[in-house]
């Protein structure tokens, strides 16, 4: 008897990769693992003040805020290259979706 599949662990290849970036740049040195779990655990606070019912599915948009906050607040990264480079992968995303999506439709004679 096979063991009963398990869910995944992450629900989408970017909170994958969020979760990967965030141990690269602990690695790295840019920030120990205190100050990502502090500024983590603040990130989830202020989004529960602000209404996030924090059912799950937003735990990895609080990792990349907090790795923006660091990023930020290193000097390492602004707000406005952040954004071009959310908005960059949201289109190339978008884009991803489009081509899945065109090949999975039949084609019209």
């Amino acid at each position: 008897m096979n063991p009963p599949a398990e869910a995944p662990v992450f629900n989408a290849p970017w909170e994958a990769l969020a979760f990967a970036l965030a141990l690269q740049l602990h690695q790295k040195g840019l920030f120990t693992w205190t100050e990502w779990a502090d500024t983590l655990a603040q990130v989830i606070r202020d989004a529960q003040s602000e209404g996030d019912p924090d059912l799950g599915d937003t735990y990895y948009l609080h990792w990349v805020r907090a790795l923006e906050r660091l990023m930020i607040g290193r000097g390492l990264a602004d707000e406005q290259g952040l954004a071009e480079l959310a908005a960059a992968i949201a289109d190339d995303a978008r884009h991803h979706r489009e081509l899945q999506l065109g090949a999975s439709r039949p084609r019209q004679p």
